[in-house]
């Protein structure tokens, strides 16, 4: 590994750091000034916001950086226009639902639900995945991780001194909207490179090609983002407690992404199909074993972050916080799988399955045993639905390479 390839990876590990890192500055602030309800409120907001932006991103965090890797200067641009102009309009209409249904969801500060339902769907206007596909971490800093962490950081400011509970909503809306905005000018696209999408066919059939990568997305997101808003159904006095170690348990895995987020270029960038068989066997083992030391990690260390985080009014059994650690590992896991493995098989199909496997046992579980065993039980239900997707994956896996070995 060259010093260049080295500096790449730091480069990806600090950026998830940054963003887990934004979380850490405002929680403390709002549970200190406003309480574990006004926490439940936030944390519901999220969770709808974060299924609407997986629609927003319309799979092209999936498919799109491997596609820009491969892709000469000029197509890139091209590539990256058509996703921005899909991604807009698709955010004007779930950034409309997302707040509907956060407000509709939270009885206590509708205006902060709606900021932050949007705020957090415009999350799916990332022009991360570009980045990812170009091997340049500095400009996700520059176009995405430091403008969020600023805006947090005066959020947090600002609510401790008193200012209202939805100065957060627009610490997390204002860095949606600008972000694409200040990539679209770092890129040096140009009115040409929007040609594939200027007229409403050739829209439509932008939108059509990314439905295979968007539907595994947004199937997931039914496991991944609505936990909460699940649990917020069947069981609320649930809701404080489990959003607690749902939100631990993502900003860890948050950090984690950074080295699947290296190696999906990584693997893009080989020279042939057994190149990137090579190289999607050794990501996999490399994330499992990743996985597998933070979720330790996470068990004995969730807990007291917790009590510090959410300034003593939420405490953590050590029982939730191993199930946490067990979601972690399974996610760490499939991420290579998925994301990376069966990418570049072009087995995109494969992932929308083992999305649907994942709900369709996903969901059902968080309902049932969170009504029954509370924040448990709606652990519970994402461990199976994670273990489901993992092991679907594995099999497509097996099956895309077997020629290879």
């Amino acid at each position: 590994m060259n010093l260049r390839t080295v500096r790449k990876l730091l480069g990806f590990i600090a950026l998830p750091m940054l963003s887990a890192l934004s979380p850490l500055l405002a929680l403390p602030a709002i549970t200190s000034r406003y309480g574990a309800e006004a926490w439940g409120t936030v944390a519901v907001a999220q969770s709808v916001g974060a299924a609407c932006a997986v629609i927003v991103e319309l799979g092209w965090g999936l498919n799109g950086p491997q596609r820009v890797a491969r892709a000469m200067e000029k197509n890139r641009k091209q590539i990256f226009a058509t996703a921005l102009a899909t991604k807009t309009v698709t955010f004007v209409t779930m950034g409309s639902i997302a707040a509907g249904i956060a407000v509709a969801l939270t009885p206590t500060h509708p205006a902060t639900a709606a900021l932050v339902a949007v705020g957090t769907a415009g999350v799916g206007l990332s022009s991360a995945w570009y980045f990812i596909g170009t091997g340049s971490p500095s400009r996700i800093m520059t176009t995405d991780s430091l403008p969020r962490l600023a805006a947090v950081v005066f959020a947090a400011i600002a609510i401790s001194a008193g200012w209202p509970l939805f100065v957060y909503g627009f610490a997390l809306l204002l860095p949606s909207i600008f972000a694409p905005m200040i990539s679209a000018l770092l890129i040096g696209t140009t009115r040409g490179d929007f040609i594939a999408v200027r007229t409403a066919q050739r829209f439509r059939l932008a939108i059509r090609l990314q439905l295979t990568a968007l539907s595994g997305r947004a199937v997931s997101a039914l496991y991944i983002a609505l936990p909460i808003t699940l649990v917020s159904l069947v069981a609320p006095q649930a809701v404080v407690v489990f959003a607690a170690v749902e939100r631990l348990q993502r900003m860890t895995l948050t950090v984690l992404q950074a080295v699947p987020n290296f190696m999906q270029a990584w693997v893009g960038t080989a020279s042939d199909r057994p190149a990137r068989f090579r190289r999607s066997r050794r990501a996999i083992l490399i994330n499992a074993a990743l996985g597998s030391a933070a979720g330790c990690a996470f068990t004995l260390a969730a807990p007291l972050a917790c009590r510090l985080l959410f300034s003593g009014v939420v405490e953590l059994p050590l029982e939730l916080a191993a199930l946490g650690g067990c979601v972690i590992f399974t996610v760490c896991a499939s991420r290579a799988t998925g994301n990376i493995a069966l990418v570049a098989a072009q087995n995109i199909r494969a992932i929308s399955v083992s999305a649907v496997a994942g709900a369709c046992v996903g969901v059902p579980a968080i309902l049932a045993l969170s009504a029954v065993l509370g924040s448990r039980g709606a652990l519970l239900g994402e461990l199976a639905a994670e273990i489901t997707v993992l092991g679907v994956q594995l099999f497509a896996v097996y099956r895309s390479f077997r020629n290879e070995s």
